[in-house]
């Protein structure tokens, strides 16, 4: 008998602790759950299963209390308060049996996360990233923490609120092969205003059912640097449209920053102005060294036309852009000042 164990009734954010979804079947194997905790981190943390069995406690990264079998197949809602420094399926472990998350903790009830480093990384069966916002106060970013998630539609406003630490790796390939995220709330990225090296590489490399983007979504990371934007949108093959000034205030990004950005983005309507506004063109880049190769490269393209940025035009001081293939792919049908592209841009 499958047993469905009810969610129903609001989730009191003000007394719960980091809580999940999770489902298990068949054999007692199936129906045994690994917490995906790390080594070298900090646990005190009480786990209420959500079957009505006692509780446990853990106090280390390899505690056998981590590990809970059900006797009944079903749904279960996990609850841990107090100290879970350390969480990482990183592609292994009980991956697919994780289907929901359902609230990221009250500061009261769930200490902050250190280290989300591929925290649902291959959790294809993780269909929501909960309410609230992630209580993180680590340094070392969200590399790969959502990464092939490929059931999750959408991103909770707020998500990384309190994430104001992150700096290098800070979304680095965060939700990468999320491949049915469908659209991205504004100010996603609103706080994390230390983010730099590693920034945003490939953060949504492989989203191929996103669409559109909000207006101001790197506003706020001027801090972002070197491979900031590498390969940030990369086979994003829905993507359409742009903001208005999309990345003129990353005026920091350097070696590599938008290498590959929008490769193979096949319906994308480029836009003059993602990378400045009019009048900036003397100063954008001034003495800048960064690079364009195979920015907007295409293979095919099945958009609207639009209008290249005037990269050309922009004066590089003493800096040397590496501009190979940038526009690779182009032509008259994809954007229409495309007879103004100098050939070394093609």
């Amino acid at each position: 008998m499958f047993r469905r164990h009810s969610l129903v009734g609001e989730i009191h954010t003000a007394t719960h602790g980091f809580m999940t979804e999770w489902t298990v079947s068949g054999d007692a194997e199936g129906r045994t759950i690994t917490l995906p905790l790390v080594a070298g981190y900090n646990y005190d943390c009480v786990i209420d299963w959500g079957d009505g069995s006692a509780k446990n406690v853990v106090t280390a990264f390899d505690d056998v209390n981590r590990i809970h079998t059900y006797s009944v197949a079903g749904k279960y809602k996990v609850e841990i308060t107090g100290t879970c420094e350390g969480w990482s399926f990183n592609n292994a472990g009980d991956k697919l049996k994780i289907t929901n998350i359902l609230y990221w903790g009250n500061p009261l009830k769930f200490n902050d996360f250190k280290d989300l480093t591929g925290g649902f990384y291959g959790c294809t069966a993780l269909k929501s990233l909960g309410r609230g916002s992630i209580l993180y106060s680590g340094s070392g970013g969200f590399y790969e923490t959502f990464r092939n998630c490929i059931s999750v539609t959408s991103v909770p406003v707020d998500l990384f609120k309190y994430s104001t630490a992150v700096s290098e790796n800070g979304f680095r390939r965060t939700f990468y092969g999320c491949s049915s995220l469908a659209s991205l709330p504004v100010d996603l990225f609103r706080y994390n205003t230390a983010v730099s090296i590693y920034g945003f590489y490939a953060t949504f490399r492989g989203c191929r059912k996103l669409a559109s983007l909000p207006v101001d979504l790197f506003r706020y990371n001027t801090a972002v640097s070197t491979y900031g934007f590498y390969a940030t949108f990369h086979g994003c093959s829905s993507l359409a449209s742009l903001p208005d000034g999309l990345f003129r205030y990353n005026t920091a990004v350097s070696t590599d920053g938008f290498y590959r950005t929008f490769y193979g983005c096949v319906k994308l309507q480029l836009h003059k102005w993602i990378f400045y506004l009019t009048g900036e063109e003397g100063t954008r880049f001034l003495n800048k060294t960064l690079s364009f190769a195979e920015c907007f490269f295409l293979t095919s393209f099945a958009g609207t036309i639009g209008e290249a940025p005037e990269l050309w035009n922009c004066n590089f001081g003493t800096g040397t852009p590496t501009i190979t293939d940038c526009f690779n792919g182009h032509s008259i049908n994809s954007v229409s000042n495309y007879a103004d592209i100098p050939a070394e841009w093609l």
